[in-house]
């Protein structure tokens, strides 16, 4: 069995999608406390990869949702959701995160960063990238299905990086 991450920064959907996919679910946050040393001073865990691969060594789960899903060690293909950075600052400020936290996000968004990580994990075959900024979380989800029975082939080209341009 083809195991996935679904994966992206914060406010892309994640958590919102995997509730609707009709697969076996892991949320990587239910396990951020056993793979911690504990959290930062504005309270994110500080997760140790190497300990959450091991703490999902013997999962059976076909999906990894989370930020770090396409950093563990037995994934075969990954799906990054993306949104336009001019939308993700609004669902990040809804969410009440700090300005800092909120460029920092919006500036992995525009540069790609975790399509790129995902890239240098799996291959770019092995990578997809959709968008959610205007997309129902409904269908975003029946195209991951469809994605995953090889019923449609994901070629989307996504690319923030002139929002960059717009904050300097």
């Amino acid at each position: 069995m083809e195991k996935y991450a679904l994966t992206g920064t914060p406010g892309t959907g994640k958590t919102s999608v995997s509730k609707l996919l009709n697969e076996n679910v892991t949320s990587l946050s239910e396990y951020y406390k056993e793979a911690s040393e504990g959290k930062t001073k504005s309270g994110e865990w500080i997760v140790d990869i190497e300990k959450l691969n091991t703490i999902l060594k013997t999962s059976d789960a076909k999906i990894y949702e989370g930020n770090f899903a396409h950093k563990l060690n037995n994934i075969d293909k990954i799906i990054v959701l993306r949104c336009d950075p001019i939308i993700l600052k609004e669902r990040l400020e809804e969410r009440g995160y700090k300005k800092e936290k909120i460029m920092e996000n919006l500036e992995a968004e525009a540069i790609g960063l975790i399509f790129s990580e995902s890239i240098s994990y799996v291959g770019e075959n092995n990578v997809i990238q959709l968008d959610t900024s205007n997309t129902d979380i409904e269908n975003i989800a029946m195209n991951i299905e469809k994605y995953m029975d090889g019923k449609i082939k994901v070629e989307e080209e996504i690319d923030y990086s002139e929002r960059i341009l717009e904050w300097y």
